[in-house]
């Protein structure tokens, strides 16, 4: 029998499909979804006061980023890697598939937020190759270089 399978929207460092398997194990589907009336920003704090990617709401924006259909204990494992319940906490969205179809998914959001951050560099380049990686547009990758507070 196939193990359960769950939508998870990454929007952050795990657009990358190489960095989500390594977290997750396999991976059945990938596809760009939006998440509307949300925005990408940068205000969720780590160590040496650097900045990770978060979303919120925003009337009017969007975030783009990837469904990837995983299994249900690869999403417990992920919540393990994103630091669940003390860092960032599992919500469910509704994400729009690259047909326009409404998809129920599983993003993270920051537990604590802080203004003024800005990500490392290293992490800033994983996200922007995930978001190459699979074709995001250019506006929008300058967007998150702008979020970053680096365009």
């Amino acid at each position: 029998m196939a193990a359960p399978t769950v939508w998870y929207f990454a929007y952050g460092s795990n657009l990358g499909r190489a960095q989500l398997e390594s977290r997750v194990g396999t991976i059945f589907d990938g596809q760009i979804g939006r998440l509307e009336h949300h925005e990408l920003v940068f205000n969720k704090k780590v160590r040496g006061g650097s900045a990770e990617a978060n979303v919120r709401p925003a009337r009017g924006k969007t975030v783009l980023g990837v469904l990837y259909r995983i299994t249900e204990a690869g999403l417990r494992n992920l919540d393990r890697a994103s630091g669940v319940p003390m860092h960032y906490r599992r919500i469910s969205v509704t994400v729009l598939d690259v047909a326009g179809n409404k998809v129920t998914a599983q993003a993270y959001i920051a537990s604590k937020v802080e203004k003024g951050l800005r990500p490392a560099s290293y992490y800033l380049q994983s996200i922007l190759q995930g978001a190459g990686e699979h074709g995001l547009p250019e506006d929008y990758i300058a967007g998150i270089k702008q979020a970053a507070g680096v365009a």
